[in-house]
């Protein structure tokens, strides 16, 4: 029998690589130094919006607990207040109100939450038909002792023909209205502020209008944006949180928000709602 033969390994046939050639491997298991690269890639942009994620919801808490916090403070001193000079049912009053404020700043803050925690979803709404007029006398009766202790007059107008009762999410709506408020007290050095009423036969509107310092032009086109600060108007600092609650609220309500001011003629910012049957969600 012949012995067997060995035939040796032509170039065609490739030979065994050496230390200086290149192999490449299609096994899932050993993924390319380009895939693992692509991969890490993918997973710390993940792990940014996380961060970013949680950096929102801790900044948005954080603004909301502010203002219950005040608002709770001033109650309960004026309570004491009357209590000590024996008013016991006025300080019965102001220990309700400051219940009440604390209910409605729960429901809000929960909303918040959620708004914030689907940035590119839209928010679900809850609408119901309310008397719009009278939430928005019950809000401003709530912030009363704040503007009193800031030397400025709030008062609400309401046109003749506004019906009262409206299709709105009151939970969302209650805190664009109070946003814009509690805005005009810390940042516009206003003395009057007026919580305008109107319709008319496609949407409704409400507008908050004070006398303060008012808004720069330049900056104007960013105040809803997140964290934007407004650095050529001379309104106090702030978070920048605010007003974008605000534009993304009013959003999800389907309306739109607009402002209108001048350098030392005020402000007003006016929400457009449309009216809409309670049959449908959006």
């Amino acid at each position: 029998m012949a012995p067997d033969t060995v035939e040796p390994i032509s170039s065609k046939q490739g030979r065994c690589p050496t230390s200086r050639q290149q192999v490449t491997v299609n096994d899932p298991l050993f993924p390319s130094s380009h895939d693992r690269r692509r991969n890490d890639s993918a997973e710390l942009a993940s792990l940014k919006r996380e961060i970013a994620m949680r950096d929102d919801v801790l900044s948005v808490a954080a603004h909301e607990l502010r203002n219950p916090l005040h608002a709770l403070s001033l109650h309960l001193a004026l309570a004491r207040t009357t209590a000590l000079a024996g008013n016991g049912a006025e300080a019965a009053e102001r220990i309700r109100r400051a219940e009440l404020t604390l209910k409605r700043y729960a429901e809000r803050v929960t909303v918040l939450m959620e708004l914030v925690a689907t940035p590119g979803a839209p928010y679900p709404l809850a609408r119901v038909r309310i008397d719009v007029p009278t939430l928005v006398s019950t809000l401003v009766d709530s912030l009363a002792a704040e503007a009193r202790s800031r030397g400025i007059t709030v008062r609400v107008a309401c046109d003749a023909s506004f019906e009262p009762m409206r299709g709105v999410d009151p939970v969302a709506f209650e805190q664009v209205l109070d946003n814009l408020v509690l805005n005009a007290f810390k940042h516009s050095s206003a003395t009057e502020l007026t919580v305008s009423l109107a319709s008319d036969d496609a949407s409704w509107s409400v507008q908050v209008e004070d006398n303060g310092n008012g808004i720069a032009p330049a900056d104007q086109q960013s105040i809803f944006d997140k964290f934007a600060v407004a650095v050529h108007s001379s309104r106090g600092s702030g978070t920048g949180l605010g007003l974008w609650i605000v534009s993304r609220l009013v959003q999800a309500m389907g309306g739109e928000i607009t402002v209108r001011s001048a350098p030392g003629q005020g402000c007003a910012f006016t929400i457009r709602i449309p009216e809409r049957d309670l049959g449908t969600n959006r």
